[in-house]
């Protein structure tokens, strides 16, 4: 039986698990996991007064390394829990404590934490568990604890979103799009003043969604434009727009993207063109960005 002797709470970010008090030094993995209790001497006084050089029992725990707890697949800002499970095959206890890496195909492995498993019963098994933690960034990320060959993959996936549910971006921009509404016209007001509907111009239906930004990372930056908030169906995309030649009324203010002010918030329409026979149920809507640190994707379905 597997004892889950400790819970840490850790957070992964694109590159490293960010533990309170743990290092994030880059290290070589291997020789690496030695156990602290690893061969040494000691000295003794012998009858005659002299001294005589012994090794200590610690010699005698061995630990092998028994498997992963950790899923295969897990989306941005998903909070998983990152399991290892260690096992004392030596005669004696023995304290063990090795660190963790991590890296991505474009990287260097990179110690990101010290794993202190504490003192194994021989025969026993030890899971030490990372709680809570969440990717920030679409890669693949590889785990090793010390110079143990077996290793973990975790894929991280798109993030996948209830309408209207806001998304945070690492460095703290808040982002959220309704479910769209889909209407074969909307009503404009012409030249002399009399409302009209606008049918569009390919005959199919316009989709309408409210986008919703707001600026808390602290400094100026840019909110996505309309054109960067993507709505799917099938293996189709269609662009948004929100200047028409016609503009909509009762739809409030259009969607503006454009450099923003800390703490400040803006929302308003899109406009779609989409196929007549599409319905709402076949939508996604979907925002993306390339940063230094990553890729960030996230879907609204």
């Amino acid at each position: 039986m597997v004892n889950r002797r400790k819970l840490i709470k850790g957070v992964v970010t694109a590159s490293a698990v960010a533990i309170s008090g743990c290092s994030g030094d880059e290290g070589d993995p291997t020789g690496s996991t030695e156990s602290e209790e690893s061969d040494e001497e000691t000295d003794t006084e012998t009858s005659d007064g002299g001294t005589a050089s012994e090794e200590t029992a610690s010699e005698e725990a061995e630990f092998e390394f028994v498997e992963w707890t950790t899923p295969s697949e897990v989306e941005l800002n998903e909070e998983i829990e990152v399991g290892m499970v260690v096992k004392n095959t030596g005669s004696q206890a023995g304290d063990y404590t090795a660190p963790l890496y991590q890296r991505t195909p474009n990287s260097d492995w990179t110690r990101v934490s010290e794993v202190d498993f504490g003192t194994i019963q021989p025969d026993e098994e030890v899971e030490m568990v990372f709680e809570d933690v969440a990717y920030s960034y679409i890669n693949r990320y590889a785990l090793r604890l010390g110079d143990f060959q077996k290793t973990s993959v975790i894929q991280v996936l798109s993030a996948k979103i209830d309408w209207g549910t806001e998304y945070t971006t690492p460095d703290g921009y808040i982002i959220s799009v309704d479910e769209p509404e889909l209407q074969d016209s909307y009503e404009y007001e012409d030249y002399n003043g009399e409302v009209s509907p606008k049918e569009p111009d390919s005959g199919g239906q316009w989709a309408f969604l409210n986008a919703y930004v707001k600026n808390e990372t602290g400094q100026s930056k840019y909110s996505p434009l309309a054109g960067d908030i993507n709505l799917l169906y099938g293996s189709s995309q269609a662009d948004g727009e929100t200047i028409l030649i016609d503009e909509p009324i009762n739809k409030g203010e259009p969607f503006e993207g454009g450099e923003l002010q800390p703490d400040v918030e803006r929302s308003g329409w899109i406009a779609y063109e989409i196929p007549a026979d599409v319905s709402t149920d076949d939508l996604t809507v979907a925002w993306s960005k390339t940063t230094i640190e990553g890729e960030i994707s996230v879907n609204w379905e």
